[in-house]
């Protein structure tokens, strides 16, 4: 790969890194935006599109909880993505590569951690001093600073290592390929168990179910999946509103009642 678009596509995915924490988490690090954005750059959008879809499904249940450190998605999504249309390979070849390069990425995660505790204690002068345009410095430059080395690994990555995954590819034999196919046609139902393992509960266990049941019995799409969830939503929402209003109005008349009782007496 050019230097060019090496340092583009590296430049741009730092830039969605380190503005995922600063715009407040809206998900702009997630593959379904950082593979169509790639393939964008590289002249394959099509491609970015179909290769972030699988890979969204794959890492859907991959989140920091507490003190674990996750795979890194957005990393593996963009070396994997990058390596795939450049070689002008299928989406197996993205998962090849995007899954242990996301494994990886979790270290320069922990990296970026220990990086921001090395400034503890510029912060704690710059708190005794009172410096308030330090502090506001120090905090825009570390949202993008130990986000930096991922970057970094990503330029290298592309600049340097197309060859050698080129080469790569070539000796791997083709029942690995195939095993790899196989194994992306059941990694999106890895990704959303381990999405329900988190979030099952008894109450949300008919919405699942119904879910099953559109898609086996209906042939439901995807999209009228989401449109039927939508729906159901606005449907307990005005439920809602409506008991909370009777709700209401029944204290109101209650009240209304116990002052006519007060004044008859």
């Amino acid at each position: 790969m050019d230097l060019f678009t090496a340092l583009l596509i590296a430049l741009v995915v730092w830039l969605l890194i380190s503005l995922e924490a600063w715009l407040s988490y809206p998900m702009i690090n997630v593959p379904l935006v950082v593979s169509p954005i790639v393939g964008l750059i590289l002249g394959d959008f099509e491609q970015g599109v179909v290769i972030g879809a699988t890979l969204q499904l794959v890492f859907l249940g991959v989140m920091q909880i507490g003190g674990t450190l996750p795979s890194d998605a957005t990393l593996g999504s963009a070396i994997g993505t990058a390596f795939a249309i450049s070689m002008g390979q299928s989406t197996e070849v993205a998962l090849t590569f995007a899954v242990p390069v996301a494994l990886l990425g979790s270290f320069l995660t922990l990296f970026g951690y220990l990086l921001r505790g090395l400034f503890n204690p510029l912060v704690e002068r710059l708190c005794a001093t009172g410096n308030t345009k330090g502090l506001e410095r120090l905090h825009v430059a570390l949202a993008f600073l130990p986000e930096l080395p991922k970057g970094i690994v990503i330029f290298a990555a592309l600049y340097f290592g197309t060859g050698f995954a080129q080469d790569l590819i070539e000796i791997i034999p083709q029942t690995v390929i195939d095993g790899l196919d196989y194994a992306s046609d059941l990694m999106p139902a890895v990704g959303i168990a381990l999405l329900l393992r988190m979030m099952w509960s008894k109450k949300m266990s008919v919405y699942f179910f119904l879910g099953v049941i559109l898609v086996a019995f209906f042939n439901l799409e995807m999209l009228g999946v989401a449109v039927t969830g939508v729906v159901i939503s606005v449907i307990m929402l005005l439920e809602s509103n409506n008991k909370g209003g009777k709700e209401v109005a029944l204290a109101t008349s209650s009240e209304a009642v116990t002052e006519e009782d007060l004044f008859n007496d």
